[in-house]
């Protein structure tokens, strides 16, 4: 078992970015997800499908897929000098092609400390199969 820690303010911050895209993309807000993610961003969703931020915004404005909600848990956050590491799982609400699916992700997102801001530089997500 481990040792319940206090986090760090840098970890906290890392996890206040982490929670400010997630949001970002739900509530489809442009700014504030361009803002959050890094120009040479590599994401890599679920499905294994791979994209650029210009890819990737581009088929969230275009709705596809549009996250209707979005709800990390458990956790877990390193921090490295001027990167953050965040493992955590994540119930997703997704609407794509006009059906509703609902699943959970284990994931990694790399966040980089670029000027004070924390911005996402790769996410990679696997599907955990449903029980």
């Amino acid at each position: 078992m481990f040792k319940e820690r206090t986090m760090t303010p840098t970890e906290a911050a890392v996890l206040q970015a982490d929670d400010r895209r997630f949001e970002a993309m739900r509530k489809e807000d442009w700014p504030a997800l361009d803002a959050a993610l890094a120009d040479d961003l590599t994401y890599v969703h679920s499905t294994a499908r791979q994209e650029t931020k210009a890819e990737h915004v581009a088929n969230l404005r275009g709705g596809k897929p549009h996250y209707r909600g979005i709800a990390p848990r458990d956790r877990a956050v390193r921090v490295h000098g001027d990167v953050g590491i965040v493992n955590g799982t994540s119930e997703m609400h997704v609407e794509r092609d006009g059906k509703d699916n609902r699943f959970t992700v284990r994931y990694l997102a790399v966040y980089k400390n670029s000027g004070g801001n924390w911005r996402m530089i790769a996410w990679q997500s696997t599907r955990i199969p449903d029980a």
